[in-house]
């Protein structure tokens, strides 16, 4: 068993407890390898479980990790992204290069940076490929999978066929439908970091054997050191069959009595994407929260808009319907001064232009009488 510390690092104002463990099992050699000793100054964690046969799939898992760590700082999705690429073609020549030995090597990988946003709020930006998990923990005991397992039995597991238990041991399960090494693109995500709030990276050699609810009771033991000997104990316990890994980070609240503050990481001002709200794991491609800004106002203006053409047009609605109840008014008014004689010969007045052939025709107008002189 291979066991890391490296000891309380303060970084941007926290402080970071951070330790990793990784065991063989009952395999012949450990094909998991995990990156902490360069966190201090990169701010990087990252796990990587090989395969591909014996030797090649170590081989693979290391071939990641340095190609991820020459990277050096992930402070965005794409950097992210370019550091999973650049890890699949370096483990992808690896095989190339010797492909007697190392035919179809790969490996899972998930790692996390540290960065910040504008306004100096801290996060981790995350990649995974294959089925190593990223947890989360808040101090009120919420565990969180940030990842999402890329395997045909995770998939069952999100159309609801199984339970979320039953997914280690459902067909499918070691079979990785994205892998290192063969062109498999990472899911990323943004993650936030507070105080009090625990993270652990771990291999599938963790989730076959120990259940969600318990990994979350491990993070919350008083140091990160303490979690993963307890996650291997617990792994032990009921009987490893795969190797197993755990890197667990604790941020500890800012009592200002720790380590140095590393000077290379990046100082606030630098960008990260927004923290999911709906989604149950990733936000949308366009991480600059400044744009989600212009967004939102743009569409306040709009909904101000529509409410100001909404008010007008019922204005107007009132407008003609006033006139028109106002001239029915007069038309009734006018109606009501007509004399009731005058009313009834309407009609008649109306006909006058029917000619009756049967009517008697009158003479023509009499003489006006003249008075006799």
């Amino acid at each position: 068993m291979t066991t890391e510390n490296t000891g309380p690092v303060r970084l941007h104002g926290l402080t970071f407890d951070v330790a990793g463990t990784s065991a063989q099992g009952p395999r012949p050699e450990n094909q998991d390898a995990f990156a902490v000793s360069s966190f201090p100054a990169s701010g990087l964690l990252a796990v990587a479980d090989g395969m591909g046969g014996q030797r090649a799939g170590r081989v693979a898992a290391d071939t990641a990790l340095r190609a991820v760590q020459r990277v050096g700082r992930i402070e965005s999705l794409d950097a992210a992204r370019y550091a999973v690429r650049a890890a699949d073609e370096a483990v992808a020549q690896a095989a190339g290069g010797d492909p007697d030995n190392r035919q179809g090597m790969g490996c899972a990988l998930a790692l996390m940076g540290l960065s910040t946003d504008r306004g100096g709020d801290l996060g981790w930006v995350a990649a995974n490929v294959g089925d190593v998990r990223i947890l989360s923990r808040t101090p009120d005991g919420v565990v969180r999978l940030e990842t999402r397992d890329h395997t045909p039995a995770y998939a069952r597991w999100e159309a609801g066929e199984i339970a979320f238990d039953e997914i280690p041991d459902s067909p499918g399960a070691n079979k990785l439908q994205r892998a290192i090494g063969h062109h498999g693109e990472a899911d990323t995500a943004w993650i936030p970091v507070q105080p009090g709030w625990s993270y652990l990276i771990h291999s599938d050699g963790v989730t076959k054997t120990v259940r969600l609810d318990e990994l979350g009771d491990f993070m919350a033991l008083p140091t990160a050191e303490a979690a993963c000997a307890a996650i291997a104990r617990k792994v032990e316990e009921r009987g490893p069959d795969d190797n197993y890994t755990a890197v667990v980070v604790r941020v500890l609240p800012d009592d200002g009595s720790t380590t140095q503050e590393s000077p290379t990481l990046p100082a606030p001002g630098a960008y990260r994407p927004p923290a999911p709200a709906e989604a149950p794991f990733n936000p949308p491609d366009d991480v600059r929260p400044n744009r989600r800004g212009g967004l939102a106002a743009a569409l306040a203006v709009l909904a101000l808009a529509l409410a100001a053409f909404a008010t007008w047009t019922a204005w107007q609605a009132r407008q003609e319907t006033a006139a028109v109840d106002e001239l029915r008014q007069a038309v009734d008014s006018l109606r009501g001064r007509v004399p009731p004689d005058t009313t009834a010969r309407l009609p008649a007045l109306v006909d006058s232009t029917v000619v009756d052939p049967a009517a008697p025709r009158a003479g023509p107008p009499a003489a006006p009488a003249t008075p006799n002189p």
